[in-house]
C-alpha cells in the first residue's frame, strides 16, 4: 500500500490536472482509486490535512482547487523575536523573508498562505502573509505579568511572542483571581485587522505556590503529556498475565543489568558465555518481553499508544506504561525470574564481527543490577570496582567490555558512525513536592558505550529479521542532511572555529572534523550546531536507514518499557511466534508517523523543563553567593551580542552587546568577530569570558549574563 506521502503527490496530480475547473471531493477518491475501507479511511486523512495546511482550497460548488500557485504559495512561518518572519514552503522551495508589517498577526508555527512581492532582500523572497489557514497555538501556556499598560501574559514556548495582551473581557476565570507570576492556560484571539495587537483570554490557573511544581505542571500542560495511569488501571495492570508460548529457561545465565544509579525500570540485561567454537563469545541480549503481557489493540496498548513514550522530567517521571508492569512485573529486577524477548549473538572477540545470531523467548533471573559509575571503575580497574562488586560478576564486565570495544573499533571501520555524543547535564531533584539538589554531568564513556554497542547489535540483528521475514514494522530512520544545511553549517564552522575546513562530503569528513574539534573549547558547540544541520530522526514501515549510526537496516527493539515504536516491534514478532496475523503496513506506517511526533513533543517538553530548572538552580546558587562568577566560552558572536556557553550549567546565555565594555560595538560580517569602538576590545567565538547571572528567566527559559573581570 502508498505511504501517505505517496497519496498525497496523487491527491495534488488529480487537482492540477483540472486546476481550472477544480474537483469535487467524491471525484477526487475516485481518481486516486481510495473507495473503500482503510483506503478511505486514509484519503479522509490526507485530504483533512491538505485543507488544513492551505494546500487545497474550497471554491463554489463544493469544488477544490491547490492554493500553491506563483500567487500563493502554503507554509509555516516561524517569527524572530526582532519581529519579521520565515516561511518554510510546503513545496519545498526557498524560504520565504516576511518583513515585520507583513506578518498579518501569525506568530511561530502557524500555517499561512503568502504572496510573493517583487522587494528584494539578501534574507530570501520577500512574502506578506494574506490567510493563516491554521494556528499551531490556539491555547498555550503562560505566566501572567502586569504592564504598564496593563495585564498581560508571558508565552512559555521561546518561538512565541514575548508578551500578548489580555483581552477586556471574555475570561472563563477572574483575572483578579491569579497573582502575578501564576502560570495560566490562554486562548488565543484572533485579531479584528492586520494592525490589531494579539490578545488572549483566561481559560484557568495552573499553579504557582511552589514554583518547581508549578513549573513541571505547566510544561506538562503547554506540551500536552499524558495524566499519570489512575489508581484502578495500576491495580488492572498488577493483574495481568503474560501470553502463553513456548520460553528457554535461560534462569542460569549470569545476566547483569547497567543502568543509572536513578533508574527505575530496567528493560536490558546482557549476558557472556563461550561461543560454539574457539574465538567465538555468545553474547545475551535479554530485553524486557513487555508484549507477553500488552499484546497489540490490548486495553494497555491502546494507552501506551497515545504517550508513546515515557517523559522523563527533572523530578516528575510520566511513564508510558503503569508502574505495576515498568517498575514491577516486566522490569528486569536482580534475583527475581522474568520474562524476556533475547537476541543471542555469536561474536568474534578478536575482530567483534558478529557470525550469527537467534531470537528465542526465555526465562531469566538477574544476578547483579549494576550502575554506569560501577563499570567504570571495572573497566579502568579502579580498586573502587573490586569493592563494590562480586569477583565473578567483575570479570563478566570485564569480558563484556573486551567485546564491545572490539565491536566498537570494528563498526568504526565498517560504519563510519558519527560520534555525536556530547555530554549531559542532569537536573538532580529529590522529595515530594521536588527540590534541586545538584547538578551532574554525564559524559559517554566506556561503560555507555557498553551497553551502545550490544544494543546497536541487538537492534540491527531484529531490524534484518523483519526484512527477511517480511514482517511489517517500525524502522529508526535517519535521513542524510540536505547539501544546503551542511553547506551552512560548514560556513559557519568556518567563521567560528577560524579555520579552513574541507568539504563535508561523506561521515568521513564529518568524523575528521568532529576529531579535530576533540579536545577544542567550542566542542560541545561545534556538535550542537552540526546537531541542528542533521534531520530528526524517525519511524517508517520503510526501511530507509540511519545516516549518524552509518547502517543500511536499523530498528528499534530494546526499549519496549519506555519507547512504543519498540513494543510495537515486540508485539509484531509476538503475533508471527504465535502464528497470528500482525498489524499490517498502513497500519504500521501510521503508527510510525505518530509516534514521530510525539518523539519531537516529549523532546522538547523535556528540554524545556531541564532548562527552567537549571535556572532555578542557578537562581539558588545567586542567592547562596551573590556575585558569583562563571568561566563562559564565547559560542556565536552577533550584532545584538555574544551568546556564552557555560560548560558547567550545560545552557548558553546572552550577553548584550550593551553591556560589553568599549562600545558601542559592530559585528564584522567577515571575521565573525565583535568589535568594539574603543579600546580596541574585540571578541570572536572560542574566546573565555568570565560572568555572572544577571537574570535567570524561568518562563522563556532563557540566561541573561552580566560581563566581569577575571579574578586573579
Amino acid at each position: 500500500m502508498a505511504s501517505d506521502q505517496d497519496l498525497r503527490e496523487r491527491i495534488l496530480e488529480a487537482v492540477q490536472a483540472r486546476q481550472g475547473s477544480g474537483v469535487r471531493r467524491s471525484e477526487l477518491r475516485r481518481e486516486v482509486d481510495c473507495h473503500r475501507g482503510a483506503d478511505a479511511q486514509r484519503f479522509r486523512e490526507v485530504f483533512r490535512d491538505l485543507c488544513a495546511e492551505g494546500i487545497l482550497l474550497r471554491q463554489r460548488g463544493g469544488r477544490y482547487v491547490q492554493a500553491v500557485t506563483k500567487a500563493l504559495v502554503a507554509g509555516t512561518i516561524q517569527v524572530n523575536g526582532r519581529g519579521f518572519g520565515f516561511v518554510t514552503r510546503q513545496d519545498g522551495g526557498t524560504d520565504i523573508f516576511i518583513p515585520p508589517p507583513a506578518l498579518l498577526g501569525a506568530i511561530s508555527g502557524d500555517r499561512v498562505l503568502v504572496a510573493l512581492t517583487d522587494q528584494d532582500d539578501e534574507r530570501g523572497p520577500v512574502g506578506e502573509v494574506r490567510r493563516i489557514t491554521e494556528r499551531r497555538h490556539r491555547v498555550l501556556v503562560a505566566s501572567l505579568v502586569e504592564l504598564p499598560s496593563g495585564p498581560a501574559v508571558r508565552p512559555l514556548r521561546r518561538e512565541l511572542p514575548a508578551f500578548v495582551d489580555l483581552a477586556d473581557g471574555g475570561h472563563a476565570i477572574d483575572p483578579a483571581d491569579v497573582d502575578p507570576g501564576d502560570w495560566v492556560e490562554v486562548s488565543l484571539l484572533t485579531p479584528d485587522s492586520p494592525q490589531a495587537p494579539l490578545q488572549a483570554v483566561l481559560l484557568r490557573r495552573l499553579g504557582g505556590a511552589d514554583p518547581i511544581s508549578a513549573d513541571l505542571d505547566a510544561i506538562v500542560a503547554e506540551f500536552g503529556l499524558p495524566e499519570p495511569w489512575s489508581a484502578a488501571e495500576e491495580q488492572a495492570a498488577a493483574r495481568l498475565e503474560p501470553v502463553a508460548l513456548e520460553r528457554v529457561d535461560a534462569t542460569a545465565l549470569e545476566a547483569v543489568t547497567i543502568d543509572p544509579l536513578d533508574a527505575q525500570d530496567f528493560d536490558d540485561a546482557l549476558s557472556i558465555t563461550p561461543g560454539p567454537q574457539p574465538g567465538l563469545v555468545t553474547i545475551g541480549v535479554h530485553i524486557a518481553d513487555v508484549a507477553a503481557y500488552v499484546p497489540a489493540d490490548s486495553a494497555f496498548d491502546a494507552g501506551a499508544r497515545a504517550r508513546g513514550f515515557t517523559a522523563y522530567l527533572p523530578g516528575r517521571t510520566l511513564p508510558m506504561l503503569p508502574a505495576a508492569l515498568a517498575g514491577r512485573t516486566c522490569s528486569l529486577i536482580a534475583g527475581e525470574e522474568r520474562l524476556a524477548h533475547s537476541v543471542f549473538m555469536d561474536i568474534d572477540a578478536a575482530s567483534g564481527e558478529v557470525v550469527s545470531r537467534r531470537r528465542q523467548r526465555t526465562r531469566i533471573r538477574v544476578v547483579q543490577r549494576l550502575t554506569f559509575e560501577d563499570v567504570a571503575a571495572v573497566l579502568a580497574d579502579h580498586p573502587a570496582g573490586r569493592g563494590r562488586i562480586p569477583p565473578r560478576v567483575h570479570e563478566i564486565v570485564r569480558h563484556l567490555g573486551e567485546v564491545a570495544r572490539a565491536c566498537r573499533t570494528r563498526r568504526a571501520a565498517q560504519d563510519a558512525f558519527l560520534d555525536l555524543a556530547l555530554p549531559e547535564i542532569r537536573v538532580l531533584c529529590t522529595g515530594a513536592p521536588p527540590r534541586i539538589q545538584a547538578l551532574q554531568r554525564v559524559e559517554a564513556g566506556p561503560a555507555h558505550q557498553l551497553v551502545e554497542e550490544f544494543m546497536l547489535a541487538a537492534n540491527t540483528a531484529v531490524a534484518e529479521e523483519l526484512l527477511e521475514r517480511g514482517l511489517p514494522g517500525l524502522f529508526r530512520n535517519h535521513d542524510e542532511p540536505k547539501p544546503a544545511d551542511l553547506a551552512a553549517f560548514l560556513v559557519w564552522a568556518r567563521q567560528t572555529l577560524h579555520t579552513r575546513l574541507p568539504a563535508l562530503g561523506d561521515r568521513a569528513a564529518v568524523n575528521r572534523l568532529l576529531a579535530e574539534v576533540a579536545q577544542d573549547a567550542l566542542r560541545d558547540t561545534v556538535l550542537a550546531q552540526f546537531l541542528r544541520a542533521l534531520p530528526r530522526a524517525g519511524y517508517g514501515v520503510e526501511c530507509r536507514g540511519h545516516y549518524g549510526l552509518g547502517k543500511e537496516i536499523y530498528c528499534h527493539f530494546t526499549s519496549p518499557i519506555r519507547r512504543y515504536p519498540d513494543l510495537v516491534v515486540h508485539q509484531q514478532l509476538l503475533a508471527l511466534d504465535l502464528g497470528r496475523t500482525p498489524r499490517g503496513a498502513a497500519d504500521c506506517d501510521a503508527l510510525g508517523q505518530a509516534c514521530t511526533s510525539l518523539e519531537e513533543q516529549v523532546d522538547t517538553a523535556t528540554y524545556a523543563a531541564v532548562d527552567r530548572l537549571k535556572l532555578r538552580y542557578l537562581r539558588q546558587r545567586q542567592e547562596q553567593s551573590p556575585g558569583e562568577v562563571y568561566e563562559g566560552t564565547v559560542s556565536r558572536c552577533s550584532s545584538d551580542g555574544l551568546g556564552v556557553y557555560l560548560p558547567e550549567v550545560g545552557m548558553v546565555g546572552v550577553v548584550p552587546a550593551s553591556r560589553l565594555p568599549g562600545g558601542p560595538y559592530r559585528l564584522d560580517r567577515h571575521s565573525g568577530q565583535l568589535r568594539g569602538s574603543r579600546g580596541g576590545k574585540s571578541y570572536k567565538a572560542g574566546d573565555v569570558i568570565y560572568v555572572q547571572c544577571r537574570r535567570a528567566d524561568t518562563v522563556r527559559g532563557e540566561l541573561h549574563l552580566e560581563p566581569v573581570q577575571a579574578r586573579v
